[in-house]
């Protein structure tokens, strides 16, 4: 007993939450149905105004093809922005609008999006399978046949609330504030005064604030957001790049940039300034950031970019003023530990074989219910064809690729341009170079066993493969100056004919 006892301890320690086992709402091995029974008038009403945010009452029916769990009173009505007008509309159910505090299997709402404008209909899910497969927090994920009224309303996927119930499972602390970002969330600074930023309105369907606390909203507190911005916004160079991690979790951005690049992701923030939450861990006291609504992915495009080969290391909006990426972006340590995660995610979690098994298996779980899903067809005339061979080939001029075409594409084109050959600073680093001291001062030393000591060419490059320093080497020098060089991380590469050979060093 104490062992099963301590075996529980140790799950709660290390997940942080712990689901019933009889969980089956985010369940996404099965396809489970959702129905919905609402009065007529409502559901009219709901249709008619399709900016509003009312919850009308309904009954909620679960079926997981087990059990079915009946609900009374429950709120129902539209969700999203732009796809508050498509023909196929997303709705959010809320068990607690007039039960005051009621949950259904731990949560209070749910989302059910219904990808109107996606032919496979499953790349948000895919989207969130990868976030959680790259060590993300968790947003759970599954799809649901819709009814209301008795009538099949199509295929639906399934998504839990970002809130309070959501922070709760995913982190071992909460209470820290929730900021949902909206556009033009551009993290650019306006002064110092909280109520300047509260006063910003985005540029959706339904307005609101750029920056929506979605916690402790009774105390409306935006001190740590503002902080943030502040630093955000500092000079370039300075101190910088030693204050942003005391304020910034740093890594879980840059892993969040370099899933949102991998994916095709531009609907976010570092392409559209769009589709975050950044939330205050009381944990460490930093800023975590953390992506949402992935619907535009894969190769979706509204621009006329090819988003499955432009360059991963250029791309940042440049037409927009988005500090958070661009800064940290132009510090050489996070740069080159984003280009580690965008590694990474090509070959192991993009990559086709461990992939496409998965879609596969979506599809497979799902090709049914899509078929029968006409509303699916009425925003984009999508055909069943289309559905089957949108996983394989271009369906329209917003989705110019297969999903499978997509990845093995866009992994292709990640690797070829963070190795791409014969361009300096982008070989695999050679252990038997050393520098020292390292981090440098204003001189380094290397050495290289068995390298010729005649007719040799050091050159040091930054991480962005720009040539900063060149030295033509003789009679056995290994001397070389970098007082010149900005504080950083650069590349030293040592030629001599036949041969070359490279490492890292960090100049202080």
């Amino acid at each position: 007993m104490k062992k099963l006892i301590l075996s529980a301890l140790l799950a709660l320690l290390f997940t942080g939450y712990a689901l019933p086992q009889d969980s089956t709402l985010f369940d996404d091995t099965r396809l489970s149905a959702i129905y919905i029974t609402i009065h007529p008038d409502s559901l009219q009403v709901i249709y008619d105004s399709v900016l509003s945010d009312h919850y009308y009452m309904a009954r909620f029916i679960f079926d997981d093809n087990v059990h079915r769990d009946t609900l009374e009173n429950v709120g129902f009505r539209l969700r999203g922005n732009t796809s508050r007008y498509s023909m196929k509309k997303s709705f959010k159910i809320s068990f607690s609008e007039y039960v005051s505090g009621r949950k259904y299997q731990g949560v209070k709402k749910i989302n059910l999006n219904g990808e109107h404008n996606d032919p496979t209909m499953i790349r948000e899910k895919l989207f969130y399978d990868i976030w959680k497969k790259a060590g993300m927090v968790e947003r759970r994920t599954s799809f649901v046949k819709l009814y209301i009224n008795n009538a099949y309303y199509g295929l639906y996927t399934n998504l839990e609330e970002m809130e309070k119930e959501w922070l709760t499972r995913v982190y071992l602390q909460t209470g820290g504030n929730l900021y949902k970002c909206t556009y033009p969330a551009d993290l650019v600074y306006h002064g110092p005064l909280e109520q300047t930023y509260k006063d910003l309105e985005n540029e959706t369907a339904t307005g609101g604030r750029v920056y929506e606390l979605q916690t402790n909203k009774s105390q409306d507190d935006y001190t740590r957001l503002v902080e943030l911005i502040t630093v955000l916004n500092q000079p370039a160079g300075g101190t910088f790049a030693q204050d942003i991690p005391v304020i910034l979790n740093v890594d879980h951005f840059l892993k969040s940039l370099a899933l949102d690049v991998a994916t095709g992701n531009w609907d976010d923030y570092g392409y559209n300034r769009n589709n975050y939450y950044l939330y205050e861990n009381p944990a460490d006291s930093k800023v975590d950031f953390i992506t949402y609504d992935p619907d535009n992915t894969f190769g979706v495009d509204w621009f006329g970019i090819d988003w499955g080969i432009r360059d991963c290391r250029n791309w940042i909006n440049k037409s927009m003023s988005l500090p958070l990426s661009q800064k940290l972006l132009a510090v050489p340590a996070f740069y080159e530990k984003y280009k580690q995660y965008l590694d990474t995610i090509a070959k192991n979690i993009i990559n086709p074989d461990t992939i496409f098994p998965r879609i596969d298996l979506l599809k497979q779980l799902i090709q049914q219910a899509a078929i029968e899903d006409t509303y699916r067809t009425l925003d984009y005339g999508y055909t069943v064809p289309d559905f089957n061979n949108s996983f394989i080939r271009a369906t329209d001029n917003h989705t110019p690729y297969g999903l499978k075409p997509f990845l093995d594409k866009r992994k292709q084109s990640i690797l070829s341009q963070l190795h791409p050959a014969g361009i300096p600073g982008n070989e695999t680093t050679d252990d038997r170079i050393t520098v020292f001291p390292n981090p440098a001062g204003e001189t380094i030393t290397f050495t290289l066993p068995n390298l010729d000591t005649n007719d040799i060419t050091a050159k040091i490059y930054d991480l962005y493969g720009k040539l900063m320093l060149q030295f033509d080497l003789v009679d056995g020098n290994r001397l070389l100056s970098v007082q010149s060089l900005p504080p950083g991380m650069y590349i030293l590469r040592v030629a001599s004919p036949g041969l070359s050979h490279q490492t890292k060093f960090i100049r202080k």
